[in-house]
């Protein structure tokens, strides 16, 4: 992919994760081998895996207050995208500026890591 295409795609993704279909999302641009670092460290592996990871977080998700992209860079296969967050896990409070960086295989997203 182009980083033109890329940033095409990660427009698509940022559009159809602040809509709440974060599932399409993850269907249309992750990839089966997706290796997902997540800001405890934690590693999974696996487009399965992580779908059924990010079904069991967002079913704890309320009071979102805000789930925004705050900016992008695209360098070559590489996407780094800034989110800000803020709302409630479980019951407790959630608020991060956090950072995706993405790689990028086959048109989707192999490698993705988290970092705040």
């Amino acid at each position: 992919m182009t980083a033109q295409q890329i940033t095409a795609a990660i427009d698509e993704l940022v559009s159809l994760a602040v809509e709440g279909k974060w599932e399409t999302a993850f269907e249309k641009f992750y990839h089966k081998d997706l290796q997902k670092t997540d800001l405890d460290g934690t590693v999974v592996n696996g487009k399965a895996a992580n779908f059924e990871n990010g079904k069991i977080f967002s079913s704890k998700i309320s009071n979102v207050r805000d789930f925004s992209n705050a900016g992008k860079i695209v360098k070559g296969n590489r996407s780094f995208l800034v989110w800000s967050l803020d709302f409630d896990v479980a019951g407790e409070p959630f608020k991060v500026v956090e950072v995706a960086i993405q790689d990028w295989e086959e048109g989707k997203i192999i490698r993705e890591r988290f970092f705040a």
